[in-house]
């Protein structure tokens, strides 16, 4: 089975650079997918190559993509737009610009994401997928479509149970059930197949963030593997300025707050790294303090 790992956390504290150093890292022994779903994701700029078009090597063993909303609506129209239109043409007297309205709608392009996560892990030709997720409120806010999607297909059944007679061509109940069926396959692959490492800056806000996360994800089902606490500095660096000191002193409290509410969940420790993010530079002490 194909193992998803996902980072997630507020924006800006590190998620990307944690989920290449990953990927980077099980591509030594596997085939890898590495995924972005962060509307400003920057693993082009990182791989120096285009990937909000479709699926691009970027290392052995290692592809990536960046699920960019023009590139998911495209793969949605190609997946699911012939059947939508095949059902709503079969009662209204709609054109097939009827596609063009539902494509529009709030959160189209964040449920079919995790489909797209679901397909990929079911082509058996990645042993790992690396998730680098978008900021809290927005992957929050995808897992929880998914679940009020599956509600809504459960009623929907209740309803076109009762307006059947008017469907001519098709019949809807059996469209709905095979939507059904991949909405509950999507929701066991994050509840089986789905490891989450939150990613946090030693600040009060994203430390806060990242324990509210914790306990969001055990509500979705999702476990967790622990906390990543990214940028400490070091405090033979800090000591010979009070500014620094200072700045020491208030991230080691927010790293004491982590280590007391994380309960027995790890937490990784990374310090603040200097230089560009390479494989044998930057990465390469990433991947050390967290494998």
């Amino acid at each position: 089975m194909t193992k998803i790992e996902m980072f997630t956390g507020k924006g800006g504290v590190g998620k990307t650079t944690m989920s290449v150093a990953s990927a980077l890292y099980y591509a030594q022994t596997g085939p890898t997918l590495l995924i972005s779903t962060d509307p400003s994701g920057s693993l082009s700029k990182i791989f120096n190559c285009p990937l909000d078009q479709s699926v691009v090597p970027v290392a052995v063993n290692l592809d990536a993509v960046e699920l960019t909303r023009k590139l998911v609506l495209d793969l949605w129209r190609d997946k699911f737009a012939d059947e939508i239109y095949t059902v709503l043409s079969s009662f209204l007297p709609v054109g097939r610009e009827i596609i063009d309205y539902i494509e529009g709608a709030p959160g189209i392009d964040e449920e079919f994401m995790l489909d797209y996560l679901l397909t990929m892990a079911q082509s058996g030709d990645y042993e790992t997928i690396v998730w680098d997720t978008a900021p809290t409120v927005t992957t929050l806010n995808l897992l929880f479509i998914q679940q009020l999607f599956y509600s809504h297909l459960t009623q929907a059944q209740k309803v076109y149970m009762r307006v059947k007679s008017v469907f001519n061509k098709v019949d809807p109940l059996a469209l709905i059930d095979k939507w059904l069926k991949l909405t509950a396959k999507i929701i066991e692959l994050l509840s089986n197949d789905t490891r989450a490492w939150i990613v946090a800056n030693p600040e009060p806000l994203p430390v806060e963030q990242a324990l509210d996360i914790a306990g969001s994800l055990a509500d979705f089902n999702i476990g967790v593997n622990g906390f990543i606490l990214n940028k400490l500095l070091p405090s033979a660096v800090c000591e010979q300025h009070p500014f620094w000191r200072e700045k020491y002193r208030a991230q080691q409290e927010c790293r004491g707050d982590l280590l007391h509410a994380c309960g027995n969940l790890p937490v990784k420790e990374v310090p603040e790294l200097s230089g560009r993010m390479e494989v044998d530079g930057f990465l390469g002490e990433v991947v050390k303090i967290l494998y």
